[in-house]
């Protein structure tokens, strides 16, 4: 009688190998059968598999008390992944965000000790390590975007079960955890391989919410009066973007000076709300090539009111120049890897949408289409 040949099966392989019944190589991005078949590789998140009773009782206590102790047989591919987004984060990604009016000492040594005992706030890093992966390795983007979305969602599922019962040590790390689920959704916007319809103002507002909850965050923070780890790392105030001031942002504040002389002679209970959204897109553009102390063009979002938001879904024209400069604000960010043409995007899905332009607004208008179809 034939000896039966043994197989060695892979247990901590991807979902493709699995599938086929095969020995999966474990590599990441992809493994070797994956990318030979140029197949989508994906890997189950590290707890699966683990049927046993008492492996299920330890992982629930592990969420519910917000601290995950790692499986003794922690996955290959997994440990493989998550160094390699570390690494990315301590070489690469950190810097990008350093650019941001943030400290560079704080991003490398503060964070990272930080998240060692944070694991929402490390997920929120591999997260956005993984995204700033899918914008520089275009070969395995959509890899990447599978990795980054995952650990996206384990961030904001652990800072989500945090928030309700907050205590002051929970601040700092909430708070950072939370800029940077910030900029990931910016980001995966920018980064993402369908090509959805885009509607600009429930894009705004959906960045008013996430912003909101940073700056809730910062307040507690400075008004908790505790021992702050990232005392000093919000230093944007002295901290320069590396694009030097050019044109386009000149032309914004000319053109902002414009309509703000129109806002002064439109009399009525609007005019109010047109100052007001007015003077803080000023602040956000005035202090460029510097952030500024308001957050610059990324953080005006924070800023809308209702009432705009209203005057801009009923068509109102001034509120929609307000909009589009924003639109063309963000334009000054598109050097940034998480930005790039989104604030052409957003003009170009306002414009969209407009109906006959008033003769009074053409050459505004105008001048809006030149300024985001510019190429810096």
């Amino acid at each position: 009688m034939p000896l039966r040949r043994s197989h060695t099966k892979s247990r901590k392989g991807c979902l493709e190998c699995k599938r086929r019944h095969v020995k999966c190589d474990e590599g990441i991005p992809k493994c070797t059968l994956c990318k030979k078949r140029k197949l989508e590789c994906r890997y189950p998140h590290p707890n699966e598999g683990e049927d046993s009773p008492m492996a299920s009782s330890s992982a629930q206590d592990e969420t519910e008390s917000g601290t995950v102790t790692p499986p003794r047989d922690f996955p290959l591919a997994t440990r493989l992944l998550e160094t390699r987004l570390f690494h990315q984060y301590l070489t690469s990604t950190y810097h990008t965000l350093s650019r941001d009016g943030l400290s560079a000492h704080h991003l490398s040594m503060t964070i990272p000790r930080m998240a060692a005992s944070c694991p929402y706030l490390l997920d929120s890093i591999h997260a956005f390590s993984a995204l700033h992966l899918a914008s520089v390795e275009t070969d395995n983007r959509a890899s990447w975007l599978d990795h980054a979305v995952r650990y996206q969602s384990q961030a904001c599922a652990g800072l989500s079960k945090v928030l309700p019962e907050m205590s002051p040590q929970d601040y700092e790390p909430a708070f950072v955890s939370s800029i940077i689920i910030m900029l990931f959704a910016i980001g995966s916007r920018v980064l993402s391989l369908e090509a959805r319809p885009l509607d600009p103002l429930l894009v705004v507002l959906e960045a008013r919410t996430l912003i909101s909850g940073p700056a809730m965050l910062f307040s507690r923070i400075k008004e908790g009066g505790i021992d702050a780890q990232l005392d000093g790392w919000l230093c944007a105030p002295d901290t320069q973007e590396s694009l030097e001031s050019g044109k386009n942002d000149q032309d914004i504040m000319t053109s902002l000076a414009r309509l703000h002389s129109i806002i002064d002679t439109r009399k009525g209970s609007d005019q109010p709300t047109y100052c007001a959204t007015w003077q803080q897109l000023q602040q956000a553009i005035e202090p460029w090539p510097k952030i500024g102390p308001h957050g610059g063009p990324l953080a005006w979002p924070l800023f809308l009111s209702d009432k705009f938001s209203s005057l801009l879904q009923h068509g109102d024209w001034i509120a929609r120049v307000l909009f589009l400069h924003y639109g063309v604000a963000m334009r000054l960010l598109c050097h940034r890897w998480y930005v790039r043409d989104w604030g052409r995007r957003l003009v170009w899905a306002t414009l969209q949408q407009l109906d006959e332009i008033p003769q009074d607004w053409e050459e505004t208008i105008s001048w809006i289409r030149r300024a985001a179809a510019r190429e810096d």
